[in-house]
């Protein structure tokens, strides 16, 4: 029992150390890591260089949406209803059938109105296999010094590919920047999208080191239990 104890505890300590938090301001991490709120339309169809949707059904419109398209005007599309948003380039016939779209090149997603997000998820839809460069500029924990982290060469697989970024130690993410690398203009689609405002991070998972902290925290309990049994035993033999 002891030695299962003492080994519990030395993994705990090495996973503690490996999860210790990274010097990045913002990392990548799995998208079934973070699940924020959903983004959604507004009940109204959109068509603009810019598009804003809902954080959350009928929540507050401060999501945007910009594009570079292979089409005029570099403008998007954002569906009606208030479902999940769905942001495609703008219509190329008005009218047609719902793929009759413009591909997207490249394009931003921030907030207006409120500090920045904590943590975003969010899919591509392809028709290729291809890569992604991502930009993404963090808000310091001084509130005032921005800095960029980039990702470069990210996968994109032919169909929906989902991606995630967290913010960490005060942290917040003001702008995700996105360029298609190859191939160009291969993504009709960005869907799914999720956020957690900074300061309101709502995941239930618990990251490697909230776990290592409570498994030592666990073995501790444990290991001072069974000192405390035989200091007893002792004093019961003595007596």
């Amino acid at each position: 029992m002891r030695r299962v104890l003492i080994t519990a505890l030395a993994t705990a300590a090495a996973t503690l150390a490996v999860a210790s938090p990274a010097f990045a301001d913002v990392t990548q991490v799995a998208a079934s890591s973070v699940q924020g709120t959903l983004v959604h339309g507004t009940n109204t169809e959109q068509t603009a260089a810019t598009v804003t949707g809902n954080l959350g059904q009928n929540g507050p419109n401060i999501v945007n949406f910009d594009a570079d398209t292979n089409g005029p005007g570099d403008l998007l599309r954002l569906q009606d209803g208030s479902g999940q948003a769905d942001v495609t380039g703008a219509e190329i016939t008005l009218g047609g059938t719902p793929n009759d779209t413009y591909n997207i090149l490249s394009g931003n997603i921030y907030l207006t109105g409120h500090a920045g997000m904590q943590d975003i998820e969010f899919a591509f839809t392809s028709g290729a296999i291809g890569t992604v460069d991502f930009i993404l500029t963090t808000l310091e924990a001084d509130g005032v010094t921005t800095m960029n982290t980039a990702f470069d060469n990210v996968a994109i697989g032919n169909g929906d590919t989902f991606y995630a970024f967290l913010a960490s130690n005060g942290e917040s993410i003001t702008n995700l920047f996105y360029h298609i690398d190859s191939p160009p203009g291969s993504v009709s689609l960005i869907k799914q999208v999720r956020i957690d405002l900074a300061g309101q991070f709502n995941s239930g998972v618990p990251e490697p080191g909230t776990w290592a902290m409570m498994l030592l925290g666990f073995g501790g309990i444990g290991f001072a239990m069974r000192r405390g049994r035989k200091q007893n035993g002792r004093l019961l033999q003595v007596a």
